[in-house]
């Protein structure tokens, strides 16, 4: 397993993307801008993109999807059913609306095949109504949109934000995953569970 990870668009958020080594098949995780450098990412390592993967639906994850989609595959885009009705409430100014005409709903416990690697979807509503983790509990690692941030946690402030939906969803995450558990959140450095419990006041008294 590889990840590479790109830093895109004017928030800074963080694009992922998953690679088998051993079939050369790719997933792109949260592609929020930035189209030409994801694309020529895939292009210079010679992978087939098989799936994009939405954490949720806020412009600054979601807005490139369908222009890679375009650029080079087939693949579909993967989002929770509770995130596509509010799609087009969703709006940044340095992005504008997400347009999104074609998806594949994937919710809680569905599991994705990317070359010999499997997502699991993690439902974990707080930050918006359908956000969702990627676990790949194989190799004790947390794709966290924007649930868990390194020191931080993701706003519930926005349209669709929910307080105690995000307390729920960061105890669920402390109780079920392994303290080694390596988080790629949606913004900012990774981290891992270990290092949140100890040191993200966030966490404090949910564990």
């Amino acid at each position: 397993m590889k990840v590479v990870h790109l830093i895109v668009g004017p928030l800074q958020s963080n694009c992922y993307i998953l690679i088998d080594e051993i079939t050369a098949q790719a997933g792109v995780i949260d592609p929020g801008a930035d189209a030409e450098k994801i694309v020529c990412e895939l292009t210079v390592q010679n992978l087939e993109l098989i799936a994009i993967f939405c954490t949720h639906g806020h412009p600054d994850h979601v807005a490139a999807a369908h222009t890679v989609l375009q650029r080079i595959s087939t693949a579909k885009i993967y989002i929770h059913p509770d995130e596509v009705a509010t799609l087009s409430r969703y709006a940044l100014p340095e992005l504008g609306e997400v347009q999104l005409p074609e998806l594949t709903e994937y919710e809680e416990g569905d599991e994705i095949d990317v070359g010999k690697l499997r997502l699991r979807v993690v439902h974990t509503p707080g930050h918006s109504p359908g956000s969702v983790c990627l676990a790949l509990d194989e190799e004790e690692v947390l794709f966290t949109g924007d649930l868990i941030f390194a020191g931080s946690i993701g706003r519930t402030d926005l349209p669709g934000g929910n307080k105690s939906q995000m307390q729920a969803s960061l105890r669920r995450v402390i109780e079920e995953f392994p303290e080694d558990t390596v988080l790629y959140p949606g913004h900012g450095p990774q981290s891992t569970l270990a290092e949140e419990l100890a040191s993200n006041p966030w966490l404090a008294g949910l564990s």
